[in-house]
């Protein structure tokens, strides 16, 4: 039994998951959903399959492993993985990973695991993404936790610790979990892990042993990649009128339109790459050390480790030769493959200078580059 102290934030038990399939079953914009992944022809075929899932896991075999071949097909190349074969079932993780779509990294790593032969991991998912009753059903559903979003000082501190708590106990009952390594999209291209992050994972530990309690955690960076960068054009957008306009004011629903916008656009190839844990090994060396020092620590460790695993593809190559006038990279790319890249970059360039004016195109064009080329530059200076 769950500890009712976390019964605001936890997905779904066992025992609830039948109701919960039953809810879906019935539910309207879930039969949209099913409708368009198995085809008109099957719906009856998979509405009848839902309600005979009794668990989490039977959910994510017979309907999401369907849902990203479905995903894969419509918008990818293809998904590479790397590192899988490293994680052990019954040992748990906590995988702290960039965050460059707002479901898909997520999503896909852990139906990953189910094809591996894995034990699925829990997904921490914001609060503000729980938009409507079918997906906070279907989140619940999936392992899907929920994760408070305050902009309030003392709430914020109380969210922590009760996520950190939360956490913690996930980790001690043997269940991985994703966390992402800071709050919101990375929207520049820089995968930084927030030290707040940190922060939040050692609250719920003894905080007059860090290295002990960091080091029970199993924290463990992945990597996720993608060839064209989900809502690379909304993240540019959102990054120019942020820095013309001093803020950013998000539209109703526009957290649903990142969402669809994610799946649905072509990303190219995708690479998701286990990296290697942060073990007490690690961290021995700061033993007795500020707080401040070993937090920071964490912090390097795991954006070191994703720079060193994120997947490279052309266009981040010439992204960098464009962006810093140079052909430093040149062997990495072909004439066509700028072209590709180019007619990309044009199409997005047409859509944004109709709203923002073409003075917006030196600082936009810079930004919308920067994407693609600050992935480069981290792993050159990582290397």
């Amino acid at each position: 039994m769950i500890p009712e102290q976390f019964e605001d934030i936890r997905s779904f038990t066992t025992e609830e998951i039948p109701e919960a399939m039953r809810l879906l079953s019935e539910d309207a914009t879930a039969a949209k959903i099913v409708k368009l992944v198995f085809g008109e022809e099957n719906f009856d075929e998979a509405r009848k399959m839902l309600l005979t899932i009794k668990t989490s896991d039977e959910l994510q075999k017979k309907i999401l492993t369907h849902c990203k071949r479905w995903i894969v097909s419509n918008s990818m190349e293809n998904v590479e993985t790397q590192g899988f074969d490293t994680i052990q079932n019954g040992k748990p993780y906590l995988f702290t990973g960039n965050h460059r779509d707002i479901t898909l990294d997520a999503f896909m790593l852990q139906i990953s695991m189910v094809e591996n032969g894995l034990n699925s991991c829990n997904i921490a998912f914001g609060s503000n993404l729980i938009l409507n009753k079918t997906i906070e059903i279907f989140s619940k559903a999936n392992k899907m936790f929920k994760v408070e979003r305050s902009q309030n000082i003392r709430e914020l501190a109380k969210n922590s610790q009760h996520l950190s708590d939360y956490i913690r106990y996930l980790i001690k009952e043997r269940q991985s979990v994703w966390i992402a390594q800071r709050n919101g999209r990375t929207k520049d291209g820089n995968d930084k892990t927030d030290h707040g992050i940190i922060t939040m994972f050692s609250m719920s530990g003894d905080r007059n042993d860090l290295i002990t309690n960091l080091s029970e955690l199993n924290i463990t960076p992945v990597a996720t990649s993608y060839e064209f960068e989900p809502c690379a054009m909304m993240k540019a957008r959102e990054r120019y009128i942020t820095e013309s306009d001093g803020k950013y004011v998000k539209k109703p629903m526009e957290d649903m339109d990142s969402m669809i916008s994610g799946i649905w656009k072509k990303k190219g190839m995708m690479n998701i790459a286990i990296c290697q844990s942060i073990t007490r090994d690690d961290l021995n060396e700061y033993e007795g050390a500020d707080k401040r020092i070993v937090i920071q620590a964490v912090a390097d460790l795991i954006d070191k480790r994703i720079y060193e695993n994120y997947r490279l593809y052309p266009n981040n190559f010439i992204a960098y030769d464009w962006l810093s006038g140079t052909s430093t990279f040149k062997s990495h790319y072909t004439e066509e493959d700028k072209k590709t890249f180019k007619a990309y970059c044009d199409k997005i360039f047409s859509k944004l200078y109709e709203e923002l004016g073409s003075e917006a195109e030196t600082r936009f064009t810079e930004i919308l580059l920067g994407i693609y080329a600050n992935p480069v530059e981290n792993k050159i200076k990582n290397s």
